[in-house]
Order: C-alpha cells, then structure tokens, then sequence
C-alpha cells in the first residue's frame, strides 16, 4: 500500500484517482488551504493597474486572484506562466477570453523548470509577478532576481497545519511499501509525524529540490516524477513500482 499526501482541498480527488486506477493507497493530508483576502486583493488590484510581461501562477489556489486582476480585456495582455497542468486548465477556463497562446506552463513542472523558460529569459522580460501561496516557491524570485529583473510576489494563501493529520481510510505502517509527497512543506511534515518509522521506505516527489531535502532529512531511496498530477504519478507508479 502507498501512502501519499495532499492538502485536505484536494484529498479525496487523488484517493478517488488511485482507487480508479487499481492502486492501494492511502491519502493523507497535514495542512489545509486558506485564502488571504488581504493579500489576494492588493494582488488583483496591482495587475489591473500597472503593465507586467509576466505572471507567475504557483497553484490553482491562486487562480481567482488572477481572474480577478487580469479577467478583463486589456490591451497587450502579459504572459501567464502556470506551474501545472491543473493550474493550466483552471486558468484556461476561467480566464474568458484571454489569448489561449498566452497561458503557458513549463516542460518541467517545478521551479527550475519556470526559471528555464526562453520566455523568462527573453531582453522584453523585465517585470514578473508571482501570485503563489506563503513561504513557498521562493526559488522563482530568487533566481529572477539574480537576473536583475523586477518581481513583485503576492502571497494570497497560506498552508495551515492541521491539529491531527486526516486519512483517506484506515491503515497501518506496517502496510505501506512507499510514500509519494507532492511538496516539500508536506514531505517534512510527515517525517515529523512518524518520527523516523518512513526513513527506509522508497519515496517518490515531484522536483529535485524536494528530494534533495530528503535525502538531507536521511530518506534512502528518493525517486523524481516530472508532473504533480495524478494522473502523472500513477503512470509512474505503475511503471517503476510492483503495481
């Protein structure tokens, strides 16, 4: 049985997609997701007023900040930059009426994939907004700033530990064969949790950075999928694991 994890918004989604797909595992969620008004509407307010090449979308928790500054018509309309397939689509549809050809997302679907993006190192990209959620994906406006580009960052949700974790169903250690973790707030969390009882266990993430932390944390086998959907883990669950 896997063990995987996922904020509680997004929870039964993934446990409904393994179940589809004939895999054992078990969700669980440490932290939920809770929007910051304040932020979310300094955010929309400075896209509708002032004139940027690109915006930088994190997660689809930060897509109806987006629509809000940018879902009117405007005149040369910057580049939007979705980390991943599900952002990607939410944007598609929610944005009505924006050039689909201006809705991008990265071959690799991490932060150094965002950083390697030719739009992103292009002379016209000078001034980069990146709507995402508190304390995460600080690599994007790091190595942007190294670049002497001007980046505004709005942080319009936040990730808040939840007082006892919640499962998809019941389980016991002793059943699970490997651990799949989609970021690194929650990765960490859960080695928190269960002390040092998921060290030797194979583990599968979804970005060097990621697996570089565990590794450091004492994580074994550490093992990098390109994509953070499920449908993306799945496929290579079913491909390098015993399913």
């Amino acid at each position: 049985m896997l063990l995987f994890t996922r904020p509680l918004p997004k929870l039964k989604a993934s446990a409904i997609a393994f179940e589809k797909a004939g895999i054992e595992a078990v969700g669980i969620a440490t932290s939920d997701i809770t929007p910051v008004p304040s932020e979310s509407s300094a955010a929309a307010a400075f896209l509708l007023n002032n004139p940027v090449d690109v915006v930088v979308v994190t997660s689809v928790y930060a897509v109806k900040t987006v629509v809000a500054g940018l879902g009117k018509a405007i005149n040369n309309p910057p580049l939007i930059v979705a980390v991943g397939d599900a952002t990607l689509r939410k944007l598609q549809s929610e944005l009505d009426g924006f050039p689909l050809d201006k809705i991008v997302t990265p071959d690799v679907h991490t932060s150094e994939g965002i950083l390697a993006m030719h739009q992103l190192n292009e002379a016209n990209c000078q001034h980069v907004v990146i709507i995402k959620g508190e304390g995460g994906r600080s690599a994007i406006a790091d190595g942007l700033n190294e670049q002497g580009m001007l980046v505004n960052c709005f942080n319009v949700y936040k990730r808040e530990l939840l007082t006892r974790p919640i499962y998809t169903k019941r389980w016991k250690m002793s059943e699970v064969s490997g651990i799949i973790a989609t970021s690194e707030a929650m990765a960490l969390q859960l080695i928190a949790q269960f002390d040092d009882a998921l060290i030797d266990l194979p583990w599968l993430t979804v970005s060097s950075r990621i697996a570089n932390t565990l590794t450091v944390k004492g994580v074994k086998k550490v093992s990098v999928c390109q994509r953070a959907t499920d449908q993306a883990l799945i496929a290579w669950v079913k491909d390098n694991w015993e399913y």
